[in-house]
C-alpha cells in the first residue's frame, strides 16, 4: 500500500480518529482511513522514542497497568490496547543478526523463517529501521483442513521489504509470509484488527519447501482449562471432554478434547482406543490427526 499524507498525528488523535470510525479491513473506506491515520502517526518520528523515555523514567505512567509494555511477545510493545475500539496497537522490534537479541534468542523465537498466516486482518507501516523482508505467498484457506503433513497449495506473490513510511495489507487467512531479518535493527507499528469471534479462528505454520501445513494454532485458554481439567481426573471432566470431541462447533477444540483424553489414558493400549473412537467422530482434522497419532494403522 502507498501513502502520501505527509502530515503527522499524535498517538492520541490516532486512537480518537480509529475509535470513532472503526477499523473494518472489509470495507476498502475503513481501511483507507485506517491506513491514512496510520500513516500520520508513523510520519512523527519522535513519539515512540519519547514515549519509552517517558515510561522507563517515570515522567509517565505504565498505560493499563504494569503489564501493558508486554505486547504480543518479549519484543514487542503494546501502544494501545484493545478496548478503545476493535483494534489494539504495538510496536514491534525486529533485529539484525549481529544484534545481541538475536545471538541469544535465535531466529525462530523471533519470528524469522517460518512461514505462517494469521487469523486477524493486519497493517504493519515501517517505522524505523531498513526494515524485514517477506517472501509472500496465497492460499486457499477454506480447502485446507488443518492437520499436520496436508498439502496446501501456496501461490508466491513475491518479495518486500518493509522500509520506512512503506506499509502492507496482511489479509486473515489469504496471505502467508516468511519474514528474514533486516539489515540492522528495525521497528514496525502494526495495527491489528480483533473481533469476539477471533479465538475460534485457526491459523498455520507452513512448510514452503513441501508444501504442507506444519502446525495448527490455537488461541484462547479455553484448551488448555480443558487438558487440565481431565488431568487432574473426575468424571465430570471426562464427560465434557468426550462432549466435546464428538460435537463441539469448532474442530480445533474438539481435537484438544481427544488430546486431552488421549493424555489422561493408562497405557498404550487406551490411548490406542482413544484415538480409534476419535477417528469416527465426524471431523476430518480429527480424524487425520487421530490416524497420525496411531501410527498410520486403519
Amino acid at each position: 500500500m502507498t501513502m502520501r499524507d505527509p502530515t503527522s498525528a499524535s498517538l492520541a488523535e490516532f486512537v480518537d480518529a480509529l475509535s470513532s470510525w472503526g477499523f473494518d479491513p472489509r470495507d476498502d473506506v475503513s481501511l483507507s482511513h485506517a491506513a491514512n491515520w496510520l500513516q500520520r502517526l508513523g510520519n512523527d518520528r519522535t513519539f515512540l522514542g519519547d514515549m519509552l523515555i517517558d515510561l522507563i523514567s517515570g515522567l509517565a505512567p505504565v498505560p493499563d497497568g504494569a503489564d501493558a509494555l508486554e505486547g504480543i511477545g518479549a519484543h514487542s510493545i503494546m501502544l494501545v490496547t484493545p478496548g478503545q475500539g476493535n483494534f489494539f496497537l504495538n510496536a514491534r522490534i525486529w533485529p539484525a543478526e549481529q544484534d545481541a537479541l538475536y545471538r541469544a534468542s535465535g531466529p525462530e523465537a523471533l519470528g524469522y523463517g517460518q512461514a505462517h498466516d494469521h487469523n486477524f486482518d493486519m497493517l504493519a507501516l515501517g517505522y524505523f529501521g531498513p526494515g524485514y523482508a517477506a517472501d509472500e505467498f496465497e492460499y486457499d484457506y477454506g480447502a485446507v483442513v488443518g492437520y499436520e503433513g496436508e498439502p496446501v497449495a501456496l501461490r508466491p506473490a513475491g518479495r518486500f521489504v518493509l522500509a520506512p513510511g512503506s506499509m502492507v495489507h496482511y489479509r486473515a487467512h489469504r496471505d502467508v509470509h516468511v519474514q528474514q531479518p533486516p539489515a540492522s535493527l528495525s521497528v514496525a507499528l502494526n495495527l491489528v484488527h480483533t473481533q469476539a469471534v477471533q479465538g475460534w479462528m485457526d491459523s498455520y505454520d507452513f512448510d514452503v519447501a513441501r508444501g504442507t501445513v506444519t502446525r495448527l494454532h490455537g488461541h484462547g485458554p479455553s484448551e488448555s482449562f480443558l487438558r487440565i481439567a481431565v488431568a487432574l481426573g473426575g468424571g465430570e471432566a471426562q464427560d465434557l471432554a468426550s462432549r466435546f470431541g464428538q460435537s463441539h462447533p469448532s474442530d480445533r477444540m474438539r481435537l484438544a478434547a481427544w488430546e486431552a483424553l488421549a493424555g489422561a489414558a493408562a497405557g498404550a493400549e487406551a490411548r490406542d482406543a482413544v484415538w480409534r473412537e476419535a477417528e469416527g467422530c465426524g471431523s476430518r482434522l480429527v480424524a487425520a490427526e487421530a490416524l497420525r497419532r496411531r501410527g498410520g494403522d486403519g
